[in-house]
């Protein structure tokens, strides 16, 4: 009895933790004003709001630039299917719950190009690492125009402890695990140990082969610009709905909406992206009702053209008519080099 409540521990807590979202959820919705939120999506500039649309496809685009650069250390070259990848998990993201676009990413590469899953995944947590660099750096602009102008240096000193910390050790992790000695253990753990210690070693070559001060200084300009559109997007569907809220308070609840994607505990985090805003917008000063509703406009200008985009540039891509041919042996393609020399006996597994 105790092993099956310990084996399905995971689920009940997921499916309490739902439940009581959702209660909270049904408590809050009941006291909302909902003809005053619907007049503000009703009356707000369509022309606007697809100016909005264009910023975030934009930001989409500046992802799968920054996305592409770290791709480019393995040898593929094609920006177009960089950009379709990134539509179609923004699209898995939007209809799913969990990170389920970042995983769609990893498959298509790797299906698209030949490329080893672990080299596709080291690009993505790299690209991952540099859009987390961007929060923390939109964080410190936002601390600083903010009454919380105190905390702005401490947070900015830490966040570039942070990213330089984190550029050091992929820079230098393949060397710590050469001089690493193998512990000794019994068979089937040195075997562990050994095929940890290759996978290891192929994943730091690729981290430093990607972190380059040529690629970073392409990469991280792209990744501001990102958020620099999704900003003017969230700007731009405050204006369109009048919402009297400015561009600091778009910052702040550009802050707020992507510190709650951080658990996706809703398909497309619905519920839990329009509350984020609204909430981090009434703060501020704004009317709870319209605040709702201008969350509302944004994830729908964001959301539909996006998975509308997504499955059209995805059909080829999830069918297998647009393979983009594996890297060439004669290419300077770290993935076939790691794997023939840092094998165990020399061979590719």
């Amino acid at each position: 009895m105790t092993s099956a409540l310990a084996r399905y521990r995971r689920s009940m807590a997921m499916v309490v933790g739902v439940a009581l979202l959702g209660i909270a959820g049904a408590g809050y919705v009941r006291h909302v004003n909902w003809r005053g939120t619907l007049a503000v999506m009703q009356h707000a500039s369509v022309l606007i709001l697809g100016l909005a649309t264009a910023f975030h496809l934009v930001s989409l685009l500046s992802k799968a630039g920054a996305w592409f650069i770290c791709l480019r250390a393995l040898g593929t070259s094609r920006y177009r299917l960089v950009v379709r990848a990134t539509f179609v998990g923004a699209t898995l993201n939007g209809l799913f719950m969990g990170s389920v676009g970042e995983a769609g990413r990893v498959m298509i590469m790797t299906r698209a190009t030949g490329l080893r899953t672990y080299a596709v995944l080291t690009t993505v947590a790299l690209e991952r690492l540099l859009n987390t660099g961007g929060f923390v750096a939109v964080l410190c602009v936002a601390l600083v125009i903010t009454p919380l102008r105190i905390a702005a240096v401490p947070v900015a000193i830490a966040a570039a402890a942070l990213l330089v910390v984190a550029v050091f050790l992929a820079r230098r992790s393949g060397r710590q695990s050469r001089s690493a000695p193998p512990r000794r253990a019994g068979r089937g753990a040195r075997r562990f140990l050994r095929v940890s210690r290759v996978h290891a070693l192929r994943i730091a070559r690729i981290a430093r082969r990607v972190v380059t001060p040529r690629r970073l200084a392409v990469a991280i300009p792209l990744t501001l610009l990102d958020w620099l559109c999704q900003l003017a997007s969230y700007h731009l569907v405050a204006r369109a709905a009048h919402l009297p809220l400015g561009i600091t308070g778009s910052l702040v609840a550009l802050l707020a909406v992507n510190t709650g994607l951080v658990a996706r505990v809703t398909p497309g985090n619905i519920g839990v992206f329009e509350l984020a805003y609204a909430t981090a917008a009434h703060s501020l000063g704004a009317p709870m009702d319209a605040a709702l509703g201008v969350g509302m406009l944004i994830h729908l200008a964001q959301d539909l053209p996006t998975i509308a985009l997504g499955v059209l540039l995805g059909r080829q891509l999830v069918f297998g008519r647009d393979r983009a041919p594996a890297p060439a042996p004669g290419r300077s393609s770290v993935v076939r080099r790691a794997i023939r020399s840092m094998s165990p006996r020399g061979t590719p597994p």
